[in-house]
């Protein structure tokens, strides 16, 4: 029994669980370390997903292991429109009509993961006492991680969470803000508290979008931030039209970027509003 397991996507919320659950169970998690498809017209995650689920379907697994990013919320004006972030299941069925069988799961950690988890090794395994002692043994991987660590800048850094879990992302943000003599300052709350922050500010139906907002509204009430980048991974209209709604909100300077684009000219322009 093969199953695939995907990278990015918030796969560091929840993909360490669940790899240690499909081994303990027998199965082998089967993983895919190839480059992007450039040639596809979606933002560049959405490029990596592609590539991988091509490559794994090419390998022939059993299963494919997705993670549901919005825990189960359904909303048609969510998302930013972004059919990736509604039903990331469907979005792929568009593309892949003979997609393996999908295990839909979780994507963040806690105690409600258990009994997923425990259907999905029933659904496996079809051996109860098989699928107790798996449980056992992987439930020391279900404390959510820890925010990664953020430098101590002053520019705010917003993005749709799938990409601020991501240290590649953040390493092109690093790199972009140093050339103009500026430090980000990532986002430092787990979800959650992201989340209630997004509520406070502009509430919404998904959480990824509350999240995402709550990001905006968090960071602009921080001390230390004097400036806000809002970042976007494609420049398709829903996604920006949600983060431009929140920036009418903002008193502090702040950018609307598109990841892959020249921000050269952005930045010195931020960096100069900051000055004064």
């Amino acid at each position: 029994m093969r199953v695939g397991v995907l990278s990015g996507f918030l796969s560091r919320r929840y993909l360490g669980f669940w790899a240690a659950y499909l081994e303990a169970l027998g199965a082998e998690v089967v993983r895919a370390e190839v480059s992007p498809d450039l040639r596809q017209p979606y933002c560049l995650p959405v490029q990596g997903l592609l590539a991988q689920v091509e490559a794994l379907k090419a390998r022939g697994v059993d299963y494919l292991l997705l993670p549901d990013l919005q825990g189960g919320v359904e909303s048609e004006r969510g998302g930013g429109g972004c059919p990736w972030l509604l039903d990331l299941e469907a979005a792929l069925l568009r593309y892949y009509p003979g997609l393996p069988p999908v295990l839909k799961v979780p994507a963040e950690l806690s105690e409600k993961a258990l009994g997923r988890a425990a259907e999905v090794g029933h659904l496996l395994t079809q051996n109860p006492m098989l699928v107790g002692r798996a449980l056992d043994r992987a439930k020391g991987f279900l404390k959510p991680p820890s925010p990664l660590k953020t430098p101590l800048g002053s520019v705010g850094v917003v993005a749709q969470p799938y990409l601020l879990e991501e240290e590649g992302f953040r390493e092109v943000v690093r790199q972009a803000l140093a050339r103009v003599d500026l430090l980000p300052y990532f986002p430092d709350l787990p979800p959650e508290r992201l989340r209630e922050e997004g509520e406070r500010f502009l509430p919404m139906d998904l959480p990824t979008d509350l999240e995402l907002l709550g990001m905006v509204h968090y960071l602009h009430r921080l001390g230390r931030v004097k400036a806000l980048l809002l970042v976007v991974s494609y420049a398709c209209p829903p996604i920006p039209g949600l983060l431009r709604k929140a920036a009418r909100r903002l008193a502090k300077p702040h950018r609307l970027l598109t990841l892959g684009e020249d921000w050269t000219e952005a930045l010195k322009g931020l960096k100069a509003e900051l000055q004064g």
